[in-house]
């Protein structure tokens, strides 16, 4: 998959999920206090809760998502202490917020995603919110 997309703009931006968020929860709570994989783990339960909240995943997929990542023994919450705008702040540098817009991988069933390029700053800030 990365022979064939060296530069992420298709399948290889499927190995991003979880990445956007996972990236914010190790630089706010400070490297070396979460792993690369549990802040990834957590990042791919919030891209799914955000695909659930934006309709393009159903909840059964989701459920299955969140035992799965529990099953590995990561945790599924983000630290309660990062700040929905620091978040969103943290988001914007990101590798994949290219071209100033914020990038998402969402998954749209179990193997499924789709890269979403036109979330709005709000409408990110008021999941997080949640």
């Amino acid at each position: 998959m990365v022979e064939e997309d060296e530069t992420e703009g298709g399948l290889r931006a499927i190995l991003n999920y979880g990445h956007t968020v996972g990236h914010a929860v190790e630089a706010l709570a400070g490297y070396g206090k979460y792993t690369h994989g549990e802040a990834v783990g957590i990042g791919m339960v919030s891209a799914a809760r955000l695909a659930v909240a934006l309709g393009l995943l159903n909840i059964s997929d989701l459920s299955r998502i969140e035992a799965l990542i529990r099953r590995a023994g990561l945790a599924l919450e983000l630290p309660d202490n990062l700040a929905p705008k620091d978040l969103v702040d943290s988001f914007y540098h990101d590798k994949k917020a290219a071209g100033g817009r914020l990038t998402f991988v969402l998954p749209l069933s179990i193997g499924k995603v789709s890269i979403k390029k036109n979330l709005s700053d709000e409408l990110i800030e008021k999941f997080f919110n949640q």
